[in-house]
């Protein structure tokens, strides 16, 4: 199945894009997504929206989901 995904900050630094189409299994969660494209991050540090509602990494993505993963926290 084909996802928009769409990376902010840090993620998109360490990924080198901010948005492309993922072609993933299907019945695959955002936490299995998240292990998928190799995301340097714990996915303690992420935070995830699917269509605009915010989802927790168990929810099960659908074909055409538009998958947002942001980094949570920060400061120093």
């Amino acid at each position: 199945m084909k996802v928009k995904v769409r990376l902010t900050g840090l993620l998109a630094a360490s990924c080198g894009f901010r948005e492309k189409i993922v072609e993933l299994p299907n019945d695959f969660t955002i936490a299995e997504a998240i292990t998928f494209m190799n995301i340097p991050v714990s996915g303690i540090w992420i935070k995830s929206s699917v269509n605009g509602s915010l989802k927790n990494k168990s929810y099960v993505l659908q074909e055409s989901d538009e998958l947002y993963l942001f980094p949570i926290g920060g400061g120093g």
